[in-house]
Parts: structure tokens; C-alpha cells; sequence
């Protein structure tokens, strides 16, 4: 008998202990998942068991660094381009002998360069100046500050070593189709108040522009004029120098020293005659034009380069 009472509380005592854990096992699962910490970006308040949390990603940003024009090693650059003529320094109205050897003086010389720049071993080049006006009239001035017509070429650009000048005979293409000379100040090359450097017949620039007379028949009369206005896109060409390794220094003025012959500018052509009268209109005058712009851009040539 006691035996038998025994094994029923055994039995009681089993039963007792599987509702216990079931009933743990029941409300644990009934606890509902979700973020329980509220820092995270997926928190859920009434979450009983943490199920996972994400967070926000924070990143670092670093603030760029701007290096100043001031920061940077720079140095001066000055381009000359000196004109000459029969082996002396040229100037307008002065009596020169050209490729005839008759007697002719220029009263007008000026002309376009753009995209200036030097270029050093690799493909890297240092822009100096978009556009210049290279006019050989030094009586005008616009301003006490700026003359009009001037022959340097100067800037700043990175310091260091390069090799060879860039620059294009003319005004760049792409300026030349906008064509909008009021939109730039008065002395501004680009600007034809004071240059009178468009066509009056096509809203586009001239790129050169050379005028003067000669004397045809050696009579001591200057009995001919010619006239040699040069333009289009097709004429434009570019220039490029090479003189050799130098340095652009920081502390020093870097000069470089070119020179342009005047008198072959007009090699293949007879001034005396209609091939020195020309307004580029019309395929032979734009041959004649063709010729004018070709012997201007082979005909400037380094002389070297020096510092102050």
C-alpha cells in the first residue's frame, strides 16, 4: 500500500514538473521579438526579446583641401615677340626692302594668337593667356594701366621645368563662330571698339590684319598700296616651339625671347600686284590670305630665354 502511494506521488511530481517547464517554454515564446535598445535605428518599444538591431552608419567627411593660388609655387612668365625685318628691329613706317627688293613700309601690323600655353615632357601645358592681341602700333593707348597695342605676352604659371611654347596663328575657332565682342570689356582683344579687328561684310574676327605701300617700279614713289586682311576658320594654325629645357622660376621673371620676320611673311606673294590686296573673299583671295597666315606661323622662331 505504501508502495502504490508512492509511485502516484512520483507521477504527480512528473506531471507537475512538465506543465512547469512547458508553461516557461510557452510564455518565453510568447515574448515578442524585435531592436530593444533605442539607440538603434530599428528600436521597437514593446519588444520583449532582442531579435537583432541595426544601426545608422556614420561617416566621416573629410573636408577637401583647397590649395590657394597663393599656396602654390609660381612663377612669372613674359613672352616677347620681337619683329624684324632685314636684320634689324622693325617698326611701322619705316622703309624696308621686301622679297623684290623694292622699298615698301607697313603703316598697320597686328594679328591674333590664342590658346597660349608652355609644355613640359609629358602631355601636361600651362595655360598663360586665351587670347592676345600682338599689334605693333605703340602710339594708342587705352588706358594709363594697359596699352592697347602691345607685343608682350605675359601671366603666371605653375614653377618648374618645360620645353616648348603652344600658340595658335588667329583667333580659336570656337570664339570665332560665337562672335560676340560686346561681351567682353573694352580692352579686351576680343572687344572690336578699339581694335577694328571684325569684318564689316561677316560676324567674324580678322586674324591679321597688315596694310602699307611700295613703290612698284623703283622710282622713289610709293605708287601702290596692299592690304593683307586675313580670317576664317580654315586659317587658323597652331605653333608649337621647341626651345630646349628651361625652368619657370619662382623667385625671377622668366622671359622667353621670340622673334618674327616680317619680310617672309609675305614669301610667295607679289605685294605690287593683286596678291597683296586681299580681304580673304572669294577662293583666290583666300589662297593669297592662306599664304600670309602659313608664313606667319612658320616664321616665328625662338631666340631663348632669360630672367630678372
Amino acid at each position: 500500500m505504501e508502495l502504490l502511494t508512492n509511485n502516484k506521488l512520483n507521477v504527480m511530481n512528473f506531471r507537475f514538473l512538465i506543465i512547469f517547464f512547458s508553461s516557461i517554454l510557452f510564455f518565453s515564446a510568447c515574448k515578442k521579438e524585435g531592436c530593444t535598445d533605442s539607440t538603434a535605428i530599428n528600436y521597437d518599444s514593446e519588444a520583449k526579446k532582442n531579435s537583432g538591431c541595426v544601426y545608422e552608419r556614420i561617416l566621416t567627411i573629410k573636408e577637401p583641401v583647397i590649395i590657394s593660388d597663393s599656396a602654390m609655387n609660381t612663377g612669372e612668365i613674359e613672352i616677347r615677340i620681337v619683329p624684324k625685318a632685314n636684320d634689324r628691329r622693325f617698326y611701322l613706317n619705316e622703309v624696308y626692302r621686301e622679297n623684290n627688293d623694292r622699298r615698301f613700309r607697313i603703316n598697320k601690323f597686328k594679328y591674333f594668337v590664342s590658346n597660349v600655353k608652355l609644355g613640359d615632357k609629358s602631355t601636361v601645358k600651362a595655360n598663360i593667356t586665351d587670347i592676345e592681341l600682338i599689334d605693333y602700333d605703340t602710339s594708342s593707348f587705352l588706358s594709363e594701366t594697359r596699352p592697347i597695342y602691345d607685343h608682350i605676352i605675359d601671366g603666371k604659371i605653375k614653377a618648374g621645368m618645360y620645353n616648348r611654347v603652344f600658340l595658335g596663328c588667329g583667333v580659336d575657332p570656337i570664339w570665332n563662330e560665337e562672335y560676340a565682342p560686346n561681351d567682353y570689356p573694352t580692352d579686351h582683344p576680343l572687344n572690336t571698339t578699339y581694335t577694328n579687328m571684325a569684318w564689316t561684310w561677316e560676324t567674324k574676327y580678322i586674324f591679321t590684319s597688315i596694310e602699307g605701300e611700295i613703290d612698284s617700279d623703283g622710282d622713289n614713289t610709293y605708287d601702290r598700296s596692299f592690304f593683307m586682311h586675313t580670317g576664317f576658320n580654315e586659317l587658323y594654325s597652331q605653333v608649337i616651339l621647341p626651345i630646349g629645357e628651361f625652368e619657370v622660376k619662382e623667385d625671377s621673371k622668366t622671359i622667353i625671347n621670340l622673334e618674327l620676320d616680317i619680310i617672309k611673311v609675305f614669301a610667295g606673294l607679289d605685294i605690287a600686284t593683286k596678291e597683296g590686296q586681299t580681304h580673304s573673299s572669294g577662293a583666290e583671295q583666300l589662297e593669297y590670305s592662306r599664304t600670309i597666315q602659313t608664313n606667319l606661323a612658320n616664321n616665328i622662331k625662338f631666340v631663348g630665354v632669360t630672367y630678372e
